[in-house]
């Protein structure tokens, strides 16, 4: 689902439909890179201080990251295994970036040749990328995130084609809930200003960049 921040009629027109072969390539697509020291040596600090308690046999921990961001760790045979939760009231900044690549790559894939609104989306991306430069736990750059948004498309349809799943993508490109019918209800909205008014709201509040709760 994308998720915007809208209601009634509009929130209906602008629901997203899944298509699996291009979604699973684009699962790595939000991570990697450089990032500022600011966040990593937040979360640093608070790991290094906060207690583990031991809660059914199993070390744990939760502290708070700026922003309300939750990070909760499990500790298992000296393995840990982190999740982070976004609880800003804004949206997880690495969901919504994995939905506009999500679409990015529809636009090509599915050969709707939308320039407005490929156009708006690598704005959006390009914002969306230095705030995650800025604050993400793990090491990230603006400039990574776009390149890989920009080649989206690429792997999605590579993938398509080894894994056999063509006839899919096409039923999920042309179907009466395929990505064409979404961008078409995407340009009635006006995707440029719908685009920036999302960014807006998502990126008001400074923290970490994390990818849950994807909604």
């Amino acid at each position: 689902m994308l998720p915007f921040r809208l209601s009634g009629g509009r929130r209906r027109g602008c629901r997203m439909f899944r298509m699996g072969v291009i979604v699973a390539v684009l699962a790595s697509l939000a991570t990697g890179g450089v990032a500022s020291a600011q966040p990593r040596d937040e979360f640093n600090e608070l790991s290094a201080s906060t207690p583990w308690q031991v809660v059914d046999g199993v070390e744990t921990r939760e502290f708070t990251l700026k922003g309300k961001v939750i990070v909760q760790q499990e500790r298992i045979g000296g393995k840990v295994s982190t999740m982070t939760e976004d609880r800003s009231g804004r949206g997880a900044v690495m969901c919504v970036l994995e939905t506009y690549v999500m679409l990015l790559a529809a636009n090509e894939v599915c050969q709707i040749n939308d320039d407005e609104t490929r156009s708006s989306l690598m704005s959006a991306i390009s914002r969306i990328g230095e705030f995650a430069e800025r604050n993400s736990i793990e090491p990230i750059t603006r400039r990574e995130i776009v390149s890989r948004a920009e080649s989206a498309g690429e792997q999605a349809l590579e993938a398509a084609t080894a894994d056999s799943h063509l006839a899919q993508l096409k039923q999920q490109c042309t179907g009466p809930q395929g990505f064409g019918e979404a961008f078409l209800q995407l340009r009635k909205m006006g995707v440029s200003k719908l685009f920036k008014e999302q960014v807006d709201d998502l990126l008001s509040v400074e923290r970490p960049a994390v990818m849950g709760p994807c909604r």
